[in-house]
């Protein structure tokens, strides 16, 4: 009998769970959301925040993967700690009971990876999760046609907040593979999906993006993919 080698045992071992930080000020909606989430296999909660700057010391003790947060709660807002939380390296996940422009659109700006409202099934919350920790865009249909209302210039009352984000200065010069992977990104492919079109592996997708984000000074994929829409759509 062949025994199966170290490097066998160790590609099949299961991956680690996806590790969560829960936001809500409404004690039964973030009951109900970490219940869900703890019913994944492949999901595990590490912390709840009932506010801002709970949920900001709970991101920088715990590390999480993704970072779940209402979009509306006392203190700071789910949009205004959206970049501290970016800072420690998490995926962050916006949800709210509102699909207003303004909200969608302000998110987006501060560099969340997806925006869902809370009519969502409870399945599609526990997908949106798994996808923003691959590092995909994650949009509710009415989120996404906030955005497409705003490119299109008649999205919301205040213009300011309709605006993709630019960068200063001069427009970024890409590398071809950079400006495919962008013009994909925009076109709301998946990674995979995108490495499949372009016969190339997940990895340097996410390299290419990567990089061209650091180009544009921007934080997540849905900043790209509104910056693309603009410039070059």
């Amino acid at each position: 009998m062949t025994r199966p080698s170290h490097d066998d045992s160790a590609a099949a071992a299961p991956a680690p769970p996806i590790r969560v930080v829960v936001a809500e000020d409404h004690p039964a909606v973030r009951s109900g959301l970490v219940a869900l989430l703890g019913s994944a296999p492949d999901i595990t909660v590490v912390a709840e925040a009932a506010d801002g700057d709970a949920a900001v010391a709970a991101t920088r003790e715990h590390r999480p993967d993704v970072v779940l947060t209402d979009v509306r709660m006392p203190g700071a807002t789910g949009i205004e700690i959206t970049p501290q939380l970016r800072e420690t390296g998490a995926n962050v996940l916006v949800i709210s009971g509102f699909d207003l422009d303004d909200y969608v659109l302000g998110a987006l700006r501060a560099g969340a990876d997806g925006y869902l409202v809370k009519t969502e099934s409870p399945q599609r919350i526990l997908a949106a999760v798994r996808d923003v920790h691959r590092g995909d865009a994650v949009l509710s249909a009415s989120a996404t046609r906030a955005v497409l209302e705003a490119l299109q210039g008649r999205g919301t009352d205040a213009p300011p907040a309709a605006e993709p984000p630019a960068p200063p200065g001069p427009v970024p010069r890409f590398t071809r593979r950079e400006e495919d992977v962008l013009a994909l990104v925009a076109r709301g492919r998946t990674n995979q999906q995108i490495a499949s079109e372009l016969f190339v592996e997940v990895t340097t997708v996410k390299s290419h993006l990567s990089h061209a984000l650091v180009k544009m000074q921007l934080e997540s994929r849905v900043q790209a993919a509104l910056w693309w829409q603009q410039h070059r759509g």
